[in-house]
């Protein structure tokens, strides 16, 4: 059809018409893809092409791909996008038309591909079934955005009139295309405006109503429609809302850090790759780190006031006389805390705010809840009777510290039961033993349950005079067993323990009686001491009390 038909056939009224549609098209809602589509299809019907192609740059700048079409399959174009797109840095004999068409800005025409020697693309057209191509680059002022295609099934001669007809397309396709872009751009700057908002309304909302860390990640996961756990700075978990990893390290996520006052406190898994998350979606996890400081500040504040308020009740108790105990009780029952029975004492040393904070983990849910708080630079449990021995309760806690990666190695020291009024008391007993005991390379529990002589020793403030009077009392003993492997201390322990029965001492021993009676006799001719004296007995008893914490033998 000649340049001439064209304009018979379709007078200028029609190509009025025909750009006015994809300018109705441009100022609708239409997706840029759309109106693509309908580009090609007014070029085949203007120009009279069996089928047409807009082809754009992709992201990287490196190749165009088909975005707009009419005439041509969709499984062709997927497989032209996915396998052979048109690449940009290709030179020479092998560069393609349309990528020739782009880089210059000149249209390029091909009358009939067979034509043509050793034509690269001769494949790809006669798998399409076109012998006759036109490209015409889509020029904006100073730069090129893509080209139109228009193919052709038989040979054809692309004159003069229909090639500046093409290059007239092309330029309101390419203005079309613009606004059509803009148009998206806003479009989508307007969703992304909605969608901050909401993310700025649900996370606020959930700061306002206090709803805590866990509050966050809920509203997080509900924003993202992904697992979402917060930790603290020490790998404790602190919340967490549709998290199903075990391990928040053995998975790619993403990480976002938590800070108060310029200090990492916190931090925020989201069961993501970094690019599976939208710029919106980083946005939203950057809120959600503040509104979490702001909660973790609120629980900190408030965590410190009860602190206080329990460590002032725990100082209190500790240092008051009779008299003063019953408006002591009736303070602490307004505070939460039941006093009036009968409670161990349970000092745990090395200790500081990260212990208390574990310690607090480990009672939570214990009901009645203990008394717990930083007295003195120990962490003192006020355990009541009713929650079972306290002694192996500090077992367990001892593990949980452990577990909770704590990385001192504390020693508990665990008093008898005893009423309120006697709590000042016992406390300068288990404080004492905790001194005695001093620096261990393992968690160790001291059981002083049973009230004796020897814990008032404990209460003299003084551990070196302490040693001093073990190793004075028990030292010869103790080098006689060092040196000899003997177990000479041992059994006068399980004769005390046994009331100085022998042949009780010697079944638990599993020895003869006879062996009890030699050790013991080689025990008092190191010791110049002897059992059968009430004054030597209870020095010996004093001794191995003290030398049992300070772990001198």
């Amino acid at each position: 059809m000649s340049s001439r038909t064209l304009s018979t056939a379709l007078p200028f009224e029609h190509w009025l018409s025909a750009l006015a549609e994809i300018g109705e098209a441009v100022g609708g809602d239409e997706p840029v893809a759309e109106v693509l589509d309908r580009v090609a299809r007014t070029a085949c019907t203007l120009l009279g092409y069996d089928f047409c192609a807009v082809f754009l740059p992709d992201e990287q700048g490196r190749a165009l791909t088909i975005e707009g079409s009419y005439g041509l399959s969709a499984d062709y174009i997927a497989q032209v996008n996915a396998n052979r797109p048109i690449l940009l840095d290709v030179r020479g004999d092998h560069e393609a038309p349309t990528s020739l068409a782009y880089r210059t800005g000149d249209v390029v025409t091909l009358e009939d591909i067979e034509l043509v020697p050793d034509f690269t693309w001769g494949g790809v057209a006669q798998e399409q079934g076109y012998r006759a191509l036109i490209s015409a680059p889509l020029r904006r002022p100073g730069t090129v955005v893509g080209a139109l295609n228009g193919y052709r099934t038989a040979p054809h001669r692309f004159d003069r009139a229909e090639v500046s007809l093409v290059t007239t397309l092309a330029t309101q396709v390419a203005i079309a295309l613009g606004t059509a872009q803009l148009r998206a751009k806003e479009q989508a700057t307007i969703r992304e405006l909605r969608r901050a908002e909401e993310v700025h309304t649900l996370l606020t909302a959930t700061a306002l109503r206090g709803e805590g860390v866990s509050g966050v990640a809920a509203a997080l996961s509900e924003l993202l429609g992904r697992g979402v756990l917060i930790e603290d700075v020490y790998d404790e978990p602190l919340t967490d809302a549709n998290w199903t990893a075990p391990d928040p390290r053995a998975q790619d996520h993403v990480v976002a850090t938590v800070t108060l006052d310029g200090s990492p406190v916190a931090r925020i898994h989201v069961a993501a790759s970094d690019s599976e998350l939208s710029r919106l979606d980083v946005r939203a996890v950057e809120h959600a780190t503040v509104v979490t400081a702001l909660e973790l500040l609120r629980a900190r504040t408030a965590a410190e006031v009860e602190q206080r308020i329990r460590g002032s009740l725990v100082a209190d108790l500790l240092s008051s006389d009779d008299a003063g105990i019953p408006a002591l009780l009736d303070r602490a029952r307004r505070l939460g805390w039941d006093l009036s029975g009968v409670q161990s004492l349970i000092a745990l040393r090395p200790a500081d705010e990260r212990t208390l904070a574990a310690a607090d983990r480990f009672t939570a849910g214990v009901t009645p809840h203990p008394l717990v708080a930083l007295h003195r630079g120990d962490l003192v449990f006020v355990w009541p009777a009713d929650t079972g021995p306290a002694v192996p309760v500090a077992h367990r806690l001892l593990e949980f510290l452990n577990a909770a990666t704590i990385p001192e190695a504390p020693t508990a020291a665990v008093s008898r039961q005893a009423a309120a009024r006697e709590l000042p008391g016992i406390f300068r007993t288990v404080r004492g033993a905790l001194d005695l005991a001093g620096d261990r390379d393992t968690a160790t529990v001291i059981d002083l349950d049973e009230p004796t002589i020897d814990h008032l020793l404990l209460q003299l403030d003084d551990p070196a005079r302490l040693r001093d009077f073990a190793s004075a009392v028990l030292g010869p003993a103790v080098d006689y067993d060092r040196t000899r492997s003997t177990e000479l201390l041992h059994t006068v322990r399980v004769l005390l323990e046994h009331g100085l029965d022998r042949r009780a001492a010697a079944q638990a021993l599993h020895l003869h009686p006879n062996t009890v009676a030699q050790r013991v006799r080689r025990l008092e001719e190191l010791t110049g001491l002897s059992l059968a004296r009430p004054a030597d007995l209870l020095r010996l008893t004093a001794a191995l009390t003290v030398s049992r914490i300070a772990s001198l033998s």
